[in-house]
């Protein structure tokens, strides 16, 4: 294939290249300077010269007046290698914050350089709520597409300013706001070709930042302050009407678990057991089956099984009373339909009928017509599926699964058994992935097309009501498992005023583009609910306890949890108090989080994910592979490498091998997210650079049938064999079970240290690198 021709003598080229250890680009403009504008053939629109970090000039993008999506920009010409890949780097002060400041796009010769949203080419800087990199300046990188570069020594670039986006919209209007201030300052832009950029040694970069910790601030008072808050709240919640809405189940399951709690007003209290069963026929009442929310009637059933054989509960089931008369409709589509009856035709039935019935539609339609292969979505959807028929054995044991059938869908979930998508009517599943597609890793993290930040911390709170409610030690254990994978990737940096913290790595998340701080979590879509000492509590595990006291060391837990008093997350909350008290209750670990300051050096790799941590002397480095890559392999490579003085997001190029199916993906002239086909800004005429770049599909397993070839999904993204030269660093990932490759070396050296391994490997020899492993050659002295 000439994709695999091209990479054979790409490697062989790569090799020769020098480590990167003194300033080696192309050309660099410096923005705010006269003289190096001039050369460049800048011209500008909407921007001015600003003297930013360190009394350093840059210039700033401005909103345009009238005030719209779109902002300044300035375009300039650079040089370029006509023969090999060529990046493009920009220099950003790292104290700038704020998300109204925007984002950056890129454009050569015209045409944009990858994806608005979620492209394996991000965008080429956002600025987020808080300051990524205090008091130094950061570096942020992208590859030039080839087809724009091939054959010429100079190029046409423009930097353009957009306003913030919101992820999750579903339109145009919706998902992108108005740029409404000046951009952040953009300070230099460089071209090079090594894929570690390296900054002259003459540039001011900032002094390494020594951390103070944060001072003393709020304390156990915030937690007397939320039990007033959550009793006070309960106490509405016992005087309150029912309300016909999918939130009464909730409601149920907070009544539910505050009954069981000591300190709360409705503990052993018969109205909450009475406000309860209010709740519970408002959601029989209502005969929704909402899939939009993937819970189903789960939180009703948990509720009914955290109150067992109460006497009121039992008594109540077989009072009558009045709910629509059609059966719930079991059914499922991808927006999640909601299947309201009128309200006109009612019957009369007892309770223990009329919860019953909606609780079997929830399972039924779950795992008839719902599950979903994400590992956040399918933890929802088959606690769900769990959860409600708990419920339904206490209600009408004869409608219900057996218990080990209804666990079976958590083992799926949690990564115990294989994943193997909806049941079919006639007995067994669909297996749409094969029958060994696991959702979390060997190594523990969880597999949704690669690495995830945020996604990836809401299954803690998943598997740990998940081990909970069933009393499993397997799933308990794979808690463990997947919190301590998890610790791997946060690294030392510096709260919004400046004080030491640990933050999770974002930079290089395949789903969102968040940069969260650790500790309290990024409290934004999707993760709000997080409380940090739910699962040390729970497992008291040393490695989740040793984070726990961490967070406490730095005076960080009680500062997130400041933030969260008017949190609508009652039950987490409440929760939130006893989880505390067990944590402080627990004896000292040792444990601390392993990219902190003063702990060893080490490799973490996890192969299926493609994704590496690694920790050597003062730096800290995360390398994701498998790189938002869903319809074909493109050898992306997102990396935040970070020392005391320097920062860098990068996005390079990998040299990789493939299991081929015999089939390509063409990207299409798409300029947004490319499984929607896009967003484009109406009355624009923008063009995506990569148009036309033919990508190998891998070969999904032979008894799959899922994801067809040319749509989005596992398997078809992720190489089995990549490499990368990075700075004085080697990286080979092997992501196959049953495969060995050889790893290309460079020129002129005859050892290198293996850092995943600890050993000295002679170069003279072939370098094999066996199924599931990784090789990490250090170059360096």
């Amino acid at each position: 294939m000439i994709w695999r021709k091209f990479i054979i003598a790409f490697a062989l080229a790569i090799c020769s290249i020098p480590s990167a250890i003194a300033a080696d680009y192309l050309d660099v403009i410096s923005f705010g300077e006269p003289a190096s504008e001039q050369s460049h053939g800048l011209t500008q629109f909407r921007s001015e010269v600003i003297h930013g970090g360190l009394g350093e000039q840059a210039r700033q993008l401005l909103p345009l007046d009238p005030i719209s999506y779109n902002g300044g920009s300035v375009s300039f010409a650079l040089k370029v290698d006509p023969k090999l890949q060529n990046y493009f780097t920009v220099k950003l002060w790292g104290s700038d914050r704020g998300e109204e400041r925007g984002r950056l796009i890129l454009y050569i010769e015209g045409l944009q350089v990858g994806y608005r949203h979620e492209g394996d080419y991000d965008v080429l800087n956002q600025t987020d709520k808080e300051a990524i990199f205090q008091q130094r300046f950061l570096y942020q990188t992208l590859p030039l597409p080839l087809n724009c570069t091939k054959g010429k020594t100079e190029v046409e670039l423009k930097i353009a300013s957009l306003g913030p986006m919101w992820f999750y919209g579903t339109s145009f209007t919706n998902l992108q706001h108005n740029l409404t201030q000046p951009t952040r300052g953009i300070y230099r832009a460089y071209t090079h070709i090594d894929t570690r950029f390296m900054p002259d040694a003459s540039e001011k970069q900032g002094a390494s930042v020594t951390p103070p910790v944060r001072p003393d601030g709020p304390g156990e008072e915030l937690l007397e302050q939320m039990k007033t808050i959550v009793n006070n709240r309960l106490n509405q919640l016992l005087e309150a009407k029912a309300e016909r809405d999918n939130a009464a189940q909730e409601r149920a399951l907070l009544l539910a678990e505050a009954y069981n709690t000591v300190w709360t007003v409705a503990y052993h209290n018969d109205r909450a057991i009475g406000a309860l069963i209010r709740e519970g026929d408002a959601f029989a009442r209502g005969n929704v089956v909402d899939f939009r929310d993937w819970i189903g009637a789960g939180p009703l059933g948990e509720a009914i099984a955290r109150i067992g054989q109460n006497p009121q509960l039992l008594k109540s089931l077989d009072e009558k009373i009045e709910v629509p008369a059609q059966e719930p409709k079991i059914g499922y589509n991808d927006r999640g339909a909601q299947h309201a009856q009128p309200e006109s035709v009612t019957t009369t039935m007892t309770r223990r009928e009329a919860w019953a019935r909606v609780l079997r539609a929830s399972i039924d339609g779950h795992r008839l017509y719902g599950r979903r292969s994400y590992t956040n979505q399918s933890m929802i959807l088959d606690y769900g599926i769990y959860a409600a028929n708990r419920g339904l054995l206490v209600v009408d044991s004869s409608r219900a699964l057996t218990e080990k059938q209804a666990l079976r869908y958590i083992y799926e979930a949690v990564g115990l058994l294989p994943w193997l998508g909806n049941d079919s009517r006639d007995g067994g599943s669909e297996k749409p992935y094969g029958s060994n597609y696991y959702l979390i890793t060997r190594k523990g993290l969880s597999r949704e097309l690669g690495y995830v930040g945020t996604y990836g911390e809401t299954i803690l709170r998943f598997t740990r009501d998940m081990a909970d409610l069933t009393g499993d030690e397997k799933i308990s254990q794979q808690l463990i498992k997947i919190q301590s994978a998890r610790m791997n990737f946060r690294y030392p940096s510096l709260d919004a005023d400046g004080y030491r913290t640990m933050k999770l790595v974002g930079e290089v998340d395949a789903r969102t583009a968040h940069y969260p701080v650790a500790y309290g979590a990024y409290n934004g879509a999707n993760v709000n609910e997080l409380w940090r000492m739910e699962v040390p509590a729970f497992t008291k595990d040393p490695v989740s306890v040793g984070a726990a006291q961490q967070s406490l060391e730095d005076n960080q837990y009680f500062y997130r949890l400041a933030s969260r008093s008017n949190d609508r997350d009652t039950l987490g909350m409440m929760r939130n108090i006893d989880d505390y008290a067990t944590v402080k209750a627990l004896p000292k670990s040792s444990f601390r989080l392993p990219m902190s300051d003063g702990q060893p050096d080490f490799v973490y790799s996890d192969e299926e994910n493609a994704v590496l941590a690694l920790k050597h002397g003062d730096q800290r480095l995360f390398l994701n592979f498998y790189y938002r890559q869903e319809y074909g392999v493109s050898g992306i490579v997102r990396i935040l490498d970070v020392t005391p003085a320097i920062m860098r997001i990068a996005t390079v190029k990998a040299l990789f091998d493939v299991v081929p199916s015999g089939e390509e993906w063409t990207r299409p002239d798409v300029i947004d997210f490319e499984r929607s086909g896009g967003f484009p800004p109406s009355g624009e005429d923008i063009h995506q650079a990569l148009q036309g770049e033919k990508l190998p599909i891998s070969r999904r397993p032979d008894d799959a049938s899922e994801p067809k070839y040319g749509t989005w999904g596992p398997f078809v993204g992720k190489a089995a064999f990549y490499w990368l030269r990075y700075g004085d660093y080697v990286f080979g990932i092997n992501t196959t079970e049953d495969r060995n490759y050889a790893l290309p070396t460079p020129s002129g050296f005859t050892h290198a240290l293996d850092l995943a391994s600890g050993k000295i490997l002679d170069l003279r020899h072939q370098v094999t690198v066996g199924p599931l492993t990784t090789v990490v050659l250090y170059l360096g002295k």
